[in-house]
């Protein structure tokens, strides 16, 4: 039977809102929910410790390139390389990414280089929504090939850890895997669902972690999800058992149900990230 590895980094206890450890919580019911049951995670974060499939390494570091000297630390270890080398497929999972129960269980009669979505979905927690734009790049979440992320990588996009994993995904992964077997997600079926909420600097908080909805802009919030594309709806089953969690998390944090966007969010306007990918990645790719 074919094994996975899921590595993730946690946010630290302290930069957490209660709507970001309902996240958490999510990742975590995402990960139990597998049909398929060969399958460890490595959390790198603020503990040192193992418990049945989850392993945490403490990843110390306050800067950037601190923490990417102890990410190189961690992959270098004895703990980290015997997970690794045991596992068949390494995936990077966010702690606010849901992985698809199915997926593994998909992954594991394949035979493929890198099973990623073309079709990326995201979900709004302010109002439930969920909408799938594709893309011409791979996003951070992909189900690699063991061989590929263990092995060094110092072409387009290398990041400091010098890890392939590591690399700036939009730059470095279609260079990478152009000659290798690549299969992408049944749009229905895809790899993970990104979840989005207005905790964090970039998308709206106003200072972090916000306690409440009071410390939220929300029309900064819907700034930062016009970025992600039309919120055309889509129709995707996969997630649903999580999402009650997360509809009871965002009236426990805002005092205030789910509702629905913006009109100007659900038009048909392009956005200034769409037309930048477009110039990078003209015309139509098969990956």
């Amino acid at each position: 039977m074919k094994k996975f590895l899921f590595i993730t980094h946690i946010t630290p206890v302290a930069k957490r809102s209660v709507l970001r450890q309902a996240l958490i919580d999510a990742y975590y019911k995402g990960l139990n929910a597998q049909t398929y049951s060969e399958w460890k995670v490595i959390v790198m974060g603020e503990e040192e410790r193992s418990e049945g499939k989850f392993n945490y390494f403490h990843l110390q570091g306050e800067s950037r390139e601190e923490k990417f000297n102890a990410i190189k630390k961690i992959l270098a270890s004895e703990r980290f390389l015997s997970l690794a080398n045991d596992a068949d497929y390494i995936v990077k999972l966010d702690d606010d990414d849901i992985i698809s129960p199915h997926v593994l269980e998909k992954v594991s009669t394949l035979d493929v280089d890198v099973y990623f979505d073309q079709h990326h979905t995201f979900y709004d927690i302010s109002s439930g929504s969920i909408t799938q734009q594709k893309r011409n790049w791979f996003a951070s979440t992909c189900i690699h090939k063991k061989e590929h992320v263990l092995s060094a990588w110092n072409g387009p996009g290398a990041s400091l850890v010098g890890n392939l994993l590591y690399s700036e995904h939009h730059a470095s992964w279609h260079v990478f895997y152009q000659d290798k077997k690549m299969l992408a997600a049944d749009p229905n079926e895809p790899v993970y669902m990104r979840v989005l909420s207005p905790t964090s600097i970039t998308s709206g908080a106003l200072a972090g972690p916000p306690k409440s909805i009071a410390e939220i802009s929300m029309e900064k919030y819907y700034n930062y999800l016009k970025s992600f594309g039309n919120w055309k709806a889509a129709s995707i089953k996969s997630f649903n058992a999580v999402l009650p969690d997360l509809a009871a998390a965002w009236l426990q944090f805002s005092g205030k149900p789910q509702q629905k966007l913006p009109v100007e969010l659900t038009t048909n306007t392009e956005n200034k990230i769409l037309r930048k990918i477009k110039s990078i990645f003209p015309g139509k790719r098969n990956s």
